[in-house]
């Protein structure tokens, strides 16, 4: 019966095919790692197709996407009807289990300075089919994501179905085959901790013209925290009262792995410490009130918040690498990936030295890193957001935190300029509201940052990867490796659509300073140009000199440790500057003195600029100005 069921569409499409009337409107079906560009809306720039031929996990969710291009006469009305899987022995996935979203174009008109530098029109936003537009310019394209989820008890083979369209009654129909392996996804232990500001998204939406009475807005607070859930994320706040029956079922919840605890001198401190335990989850909890600390007062305020924290058995999670001002006083380790250091040094070695005592190490990126590097934000490639799973899973992170789910702006589906001229930073969801729904609604990031949660699950438990191609991003993970460079010498400052930048270096007579010289077309407003300088043994010694000339001829010196940033001041530093409308010149004059006399010793130079208003730095030697990448310098004795 199941496989008649399966076939019915078959027979009746085909013997009916010629009664329908013609179109020449257009289907293609396209891999869920491809986001899909246009420099015009609804006109996209060229892709690649890719028939849908899934490979998953039992329990796993996988992705496409296919493209509908109307013909000459504009599409009126779009009907799309899943028809479920089936395999040959009968075996069944519903269509209830394909969920069918139209992509929201959103232009992008500062690019954040990732692989594409040049302004265009961006998905993100997923829209439910129920709610999204049926119609379709003539000439033009409408792209759309489709998510299926496999039965965690489904019969490992091979499943076919369909999807059958029709344009203003003109059909078509996308096959898709699926192979569900034997493997299970396993229980979820990666703790993604998103930032769902509850008094923040209510204020939202009464800027935007919904109230709601405080009993219809605990119904919606929930909304979002259980729509996160079934993404794999836990907001950082429950959204019921501690002292709450609901509390309590939230905390045993198995999808649910990490709750914030209220600060210290809150009433609500110690109505949670009771209630975590009550429901012996205090190994959910963890203590996020002190942010990014890099002062002297920020470490002390650290280690006195961790020994009142300790003897309640309450994790104290800290924003910061591993280092000796907050040695002993962390018990989950959150680095960001865009420190100076950057994502190729995360020193690996020393967070997992960290978990051999018992702590745990997560991550969190804002902002930066940008490209090469896997990024959060919404003008970056799918593959970008995938790699986050390799990321975790081969380094032993854990759990990450998301600065924010819902930083939208009045019209997040018109804009979603974010953070220091980037484009998504502190959003992963959308109101359904302004589409006329009730609640959240996903966007293409949110489904990849689950599909990376996944592939490090079952690369943890099944130890292979089972469906990943990240298209180049893979390399970028791993450190790069230190070259030497002469003491005399010069290079070109490059990267695909931004003006090449000269520099050249020598050391003086007296081998007491470094002369380094930029020659830089186009200058931009707030462009600077600077030497990095970093000792040779970086891994005793973790630090990193840079020495910056602005364009207006400002100078500035900044030594960077795992402790933060300080400026320093000496006139042995000094730069001449030379600018003119089409290109500036500068001379500088770096002292090897904050080397301490080494010999040895790493360099880089590197040009901050901006591209179509897009603010991205250039390296000479290594990519992101990771120390260890940069090359060394070797004073050979006279």
């Amino acid at each position: 019966m199941k496989i008649f069921l399966f076939l019915a569409p078959l027979i009746f499409s085909h013997a009916a095919m010629a009664q329908l009337p013609k179109s020449d409107w257009k289907l293609a079906p396209v891999s869920s790692l491809q986001k899909l560009t246009a420099r015009q809306n609804g006109v996209l720039e060229p892709f690649k197709t890719t028939p849908v031929q899934l490979r998953a996990a039992r329990g796993e969710w996988e992705s496409f996407q296919f493209v509908v291009t109307a013909g000459q006469k504009p599409i009126e009305k779009l009907e799309i009807t899943p028809n479920g899987l089936a395999s040959i022995v009968s075996d069944f996935i519903p269509a209830q289990n394909l969920q069918i979203y139209r992509e929201n174009y959103v232009y992008v008109a500062q690019p954040s300075g990732n692989r594409e530098l040049t302004p265009k029109w961006w998905p993100d936003a997923l829209i439910p089919l129920s709610l999204a537009s049926k119609s379709i310019e003539a000439g033009k394209s409408a792209v759309f994501w489709a998510s299926l989820k496999i039965p965690a008890d489904a019969v490992s083979g091979d499943y076919y179905g369909e999807i059958d369209f029709k344009a203003d009654g003109a059909p078509r129909r996308l096959a898709l085959t699926l192979t569900v392996e034997k493997a299970k996804l396993p229980p979820p232990k990666i703790r993604g901790t998103v930032a769902l500001y509850y008094d923040a998204l209510r204020d939202w939406y009464l800027k935007n013209g919904q109230t709601f009475s405080d009993a219809q807005w605990t119904i919606q607070k929930k909304r979002y925290y259980d729509f996160l859930l079934d993404y794999g994320l836990n907001a950082y706040d429950l959204p019921v009262a501690w002292n709450s029956s609901e509390a309590e079922s939230y905390l045993q919840n198995p999808r649910v792995l990490s709750v914030r605890t209220p600060p210290l001198d809150s009433p609500d401190f110690s109505l949670a410490l009771e209630k975590l335990g009550a429901t012996k989850t205090l190994g959910k909890a963890f203590y996020y009130w002190i942010d990014e600390p890099q002062t002297p007062a920020d470490f002390a305020r650290v280690r006195e918040t961790t020994a009142k924290l300790r003897p309640l058995g309450i994790k104290h999670l800290v924003t910061a690498h591993p280092n000796l001002a907050l040695k002993d006083a962390v018990d989950i380790w959150c680095p960001n990936l865009g420190d100076f250091f950057g994502i190729g040094h995360l020193d690996f070695k020393v967070l997992a030295a960290e978990r051999k005592l018992g702590r745990e190490t997560w991550f969190y990126t804002m902002v930066e890193p940008k490209y090469p590097y896997p990024t959060w934000l919404l003008d970056d490639d799918a593959a970008s957001m995938r790699a986050f799973g390799p990321l975790m899973a081969r380094n032993g992170l854990s759990g990450f935190v998301y600065s924010m789910a819902h930083g939208w702006g009045p019209k997040p589906l018109e804009n979603l300029q974010s953070f220091a001229g980037t484009n998504g930073d502190g959003t992963l969801i959308y109101p359904a509201e302004i589409v006329g729904g009730v609640g959240p609604m996903p966007s293409i990031r949110l489904m990849l940052l689950r599909d990376a949660m996944e592939d490090a699950e079952l690369k943890r438990t099944v130890g292979t990867w089972l469906a990943v191609s990240l298209d180049g991003f893979t390399e970028t993970l791993s450190k790069d490796t230190a070259s030497h460079v002469p003491t005399n010498s010069s290079t070109s400052i490059t990267r695909q659509g931004a003006p090449e930048t000269k520099v050249s270096w020598r050391l003086d007579a007296r081998r007491q300073n470094l002369i380094v010289n930029f020659r830089a077309p186009k200058p931009q407003s707030g462009d600077y140009v600077a030497v990095e300088l970093a000792p040779f043994d970086i891994e005793k010694r973790p630090e990193k000199w840079r020495f910056v000339a602005t364009r207006k001829g400002n100078l500035a010196i900044e030594k960077r440790t795992r402790e933060g940033q300080f400026r320093f001041e000496t006139e042995a530093f000094h730069a001449a500057v030379q600018a003119a409308a089409d290109v500036y010149s500068v001379t500088m004059t770096i002292p090897l003195s904050v080397l301490e006399g080494a010999t040895r010793f790493r360099f880089d130079a590197l040009r901050r600029t901006s591209v179509n208003g897009a603010k991205i730095t250039l390296y000479a030697h290594s990519r992101t100005g990771d120390p260890y990448a940069m090359p060394v310098i070797e004073i050979q004795a006279k």
